[in-house]
């Protein structure tokens, strides 16, 4: 079963490479910090139900 971190970690990437955009400019998109953006792509940190509803949110509008 794949866990949610590595769910989170491949929703970026992969929102990353439809939209070609940075990760500061995804940062914005997901109303997440950087630093936080970072950590959840590399498959860490500790998102909120919010911060992932955020993220889903953000790649549905795109």
């Amino acid at each position: 079963m794949e866990t949610v971190d590595s769910v989170i970690a491949r929703l970026i990437l992969a929102y990353q490479e439809k939209t070609n955009k940075t990760l500061s400019e995804i940062a914005l998109d997901f109303d997440v910090t950087l630093s936080n953006l970072y950590r959840y792509r590399e498959q860490g940190g500790n998102p909120r139900a919010k911060t992932i509803d955020k993220i889903l949110t953000a790649i549905e509008e795109n």
